[in-house]
């Protein structure tokens, strides 16, 4: 076999080997995904609550606010996402709004349109939107006075998923992945019932990989 043909097809075997490249910035993108959230988020790459090295093998990067609400992320979105070029932007909130952390318990209605919000200006910059439910949980223990929560969270998940299908964003369900019998985080997930902990984060990434690398 000619040696140039065969170091063609040594090449060839070993790009598909390797499977999608990373994003190359001349293509206009930087991360493969950015992810933006809250707490629940921010956790995931901490290396005492999560696993910081899923998003350092496949050129994530993960952007979380503590204590931020909805209408909040809206106003980091551009500098958070949007000018990190990503080729894909995994978007969750809502947790905080239901929590009342703003001092009101937001509508679920304006939840998902700040929701909304940010994913079409993803889109519109050609980046592709991943929409997360609300992870469970039956209290929060920063704002006891806000009742059965668990409630709420489904009624937001259920706009959230109706926003993606409408869209055509993806709709990655951490909820279903996570939640107890009662609608709540269990405690073998979450030392509060509420952030996830190292084996929530992994049934978090079982999910939400496969809808990133399907891309």
């Amino acid at each position: 076999m000619n040696i140039k043909v065969s170091a063609f097809l040594i090449a060839a075997a070993l790009a598909c080997a390797c499977g999608k490249e990373k994003p190359r910035e001349e293509d206009g993108f930087k991360y493969e995904a950015v992810f933006i959230g809250d707490s629940i988020t921010a956790n995931w790459v901490k290396a005492d609550r999560g696993h910081p090295e899923f998003f350092n093998s496949h050129n994530y990067l993960c952007l979380g606010y503590s204590g931020k609400t909805t209408a909040t992320l809206k106003t980091y979105f551009k500098l958070s996402v949007i000018d990190k070029h990503p080729r894909q932007a995994v978007i969750s909130g809502g947790t905080n709004d239901i929590a009342g952390n703003d001092g009101r318990q937001v509508p679920v209605e304006e939840i998902r349109d700040n929701i909304a919000w940010m994913a079409a200006e993803a889109a519109s910059k050609g980046i592709r939107v991943v929409l997360c439910s609300v992870t469970p949980s039956k209290g929060f223990s920063w704002s006891s006075s806000v009742s059965h929560p668990e409630t709420t969270i489904i009624q937001l998940n259920a706009l959230i998923k109706a926003l993606a299908e409408e869209k055509g964003y993806a709709y990655a369900d951490y909820h279903s992945a996570l939640a107890d019998s009662g609608g709540g985080m269990p405690y073998n997930l979450s030392s509060d019932g509420t952030h996830p902990n190292k084996d929530a984060y992994t049934i978090m990434e079982g999910v939400i990989q496969p809808i990133l690398e399907n891309y």
